[in-house]
């Protein structure tokens, strides 16, 4: 009796909730791994037809979170926490991916160099208006693609319809670094408090 006292008193205590947990102690997004392209590790985009977790079009996608066996924290709007099994969902969480629709980098890039002249790497990412224009002025007298080359080398440029390049898995992918809606905080030792199972409480 006095051993289900503590445990309850160290229950109440335990104030961190389940979509707080650090990284080691949550298990997130296993249910995705039949939506990787494994050649580029990139997930596979949205469509209509099924409701598998895919990428969506503002990069992020919807997955599943198990806390780990053992761990104890608490969902929103509940006044006590729970100890998990590692198999129960206890929420969702949105994480980055990229927006890949099939546009090949090495493919731009090549099209750039070799026949950029002629406007066919801007036909090939969609930019057909820009791409006449290429052929019509010989590639703004080849200024134009010597432009172009380095904006596509590093993807300043990219496909028309907003997506990221196909890159395979340990290519030339440019990360721009920058703070937006999806930026993720952490605040010092606040992940490491009340993250100890209550058995470990005194």
């Amino acid at each position: 009796k006095q051993w289900y006292q503590r445990r309850v008193r160290a229950n109440k205590n335990v104030r961190l909730y389940c979509k707080d947990l650090p990284s080691e102690q949550v298990k997130c997004g296993e249910d995705t791994e039949s939506r990787i392209t494994k050649a580029t590790e990139a997930y596979r985009i949205c469509d209509e037809t099924t409701g598998a977790p895919c990428c969506r079009r503002n990069r992020t996608i919807e997955v599943e979170c198990k806390p780990k066996k053992g761990v104890w924290c608490k969902l929103e709007g509940e006044e006590f926490a729970q100890e998990w099994d590692g198999a129960t969902i206890a929420n969702t969480k949105e994480l980055p991916c990229r927006y890949v629709t099939g546009y090949d980098y090495r493919t731009a890039l090549i099209l750039s160099v070799f026949m950029g002249m002629f406007g066919i790497d801007r036909f090939y990412l969609g930019y057909y208006a820009i791409g006449l224009l290429k052929f019509c002025t010989f590639g703004f007298f080849l200024l134009g693609q010597l432009v172009d080359i380095i904006l596509i080398a590093t993807q300043t440029v990219g496909p028309a319809d907003g997506s990221d390049y196909l890159i395979s898995q340990y290519g030339p992918i440019l990360n721009k670094v920058g703070m937006e809606n999806h930026t993720f905080y952490q605040y010092g030792s606040y992940y490491f408090k009340q993250v100890l199972s209550p058995h470990d409480e005194h």
